[in-house]
């Protein structure tokens, strides 16, 4: 266990997380404007959210539609007993389509976020599941949209 003590995290550096989260490409200038801070106060917050690990990185949100990726769904399951979750989590890591993955509590093992081309592909995605990942059952879900919450709301 670290001693690291927790950081306060105040209004400004709320409002900080909150508009990177919608664009994290924005300059420490432009941020700053939006924020009401000089661009090295902008700087010294965000660095000192990172160094906490609040900020963990920075991220591209790609259209997969437009890489000829029409199909994405959630694959949720099971994994077959003996199965670890560290051993899925590389193997599922390395496939082709695989977007995200998250290993679950409860009546199932883990969910998958998956891109392809179509209905072939995303049946070749779950026949690799359960022959060489250890997935015992799936249970797939069209994602028709998606929406994610405005920083501002």
């Amino acid at each position: 266990m670290g001693t690291e003590k927790n950081l306060e995290v105040d209004e400004i550096d709320r409002r900080i997380l909150g508009i990177l989260s919608s664009n994290g490409r924005l300059s420490f200038r432009d941020l700053g404007a939006q924020i009401h801070l000089s661009p090295n106060a902008t700087a010294e917050r965000v660095r000192r959210l990172q160094s906490a690990n609040i900020i963990r990185g920075f991220h591209a949100d790609i259209d997969h539609t437009k890489l000829g990726l029409s199909l994405e769904v959630y694959i949720d399951g099971r994994l077959r007993p003996g199965t670890s979750a560290q051993r899925f989590e590389g193997l599922v890591m390395k496939m082709p389509g695989v977007v995200s993955a998250a290993i679950l509590t409860g009546a199932l093992d883990f969910r998958l976020r998956v891109a392809c081309k179509g209905q072939s592909e995303l049946v070749q995605v779950i026949e690799t599941l359960r022959s060489r990942a250890g997935v015992q059952e799936t249970n797939t879900t069209v994602i028709l949209r998606e929406f994610s919450k405005s920083p501002d709301a």
